[in-house]
């Protein structure tokens, strides 16, 4: 059985979970920016915590950024449709929920921003640690504090 994608870039359901997930998280809005990176940088961490479904994010301006996520959600919104999801079903994926929620509390959006921006410098584009650091320097403006306390915060990924 093929699911139906709809005016979504993936399943009908895939999009639902992904929302339903980003909403539990307290994030999944679109109406302002903050909102919005606020989204794509959780939505990042959730797949790499295995917690929701794949979308593909490149670098951008702000850090990791998934162009799909982001027609899924304004689709979304603009469909008016709301969903929950009030616990896991499986134990596994409750736990590495709550893992994520922990990573992400009280985290600012440049936070977020410069974790997420340094986990993709390493994980997907292959950089060295010194070389990440460099880049997230010269990419984020960040400063030695910032770059020192985002690879010392994601260092247990």
């Amino acid at each position: 059985m093929k699911l139906e994608k709809g005016p979504f870039t993936q399943s009908y359901d895939t999009t639902l979970l992904t929302f339903s997930i980003l909403k539990r998280l307290g994030s999944g809005s679109v109406e302002t920016f903050s909102q919005r990176l606020r989204s794509q940088k959780i939505q990042y961490f959730a797949q790499f915590f295995g917690i929701s479904p794949a979308y593909i994010f490149n670098l951008y301006l702000w850090g990791p950024y998934s162009p799909e996520l982001a027609n899924d959600l304004f689709t979304i919104k603009n469909h008016n449709i709301n969903t929950k999801v009030e616990r896991f079903l499986s134990e596994e994926l409750e736990k590495r929920f709550e893992n994520l929620k922990k990573f992400i509390e009280g985290k600012n959006d440049r936070q977020l921003e410069l974790f997420a921006t340094a986990h993709w410098l390493i994980k997907k584009a292959g950089f060295s640690e010194e070389k990440a650091k460099e880049k997230l320097s010269k990419i984020k403006d960040a400063t030695p504090k910032e770059i020192e306390y985002s690879f010392n915060y994601i260092k247990g990924l």
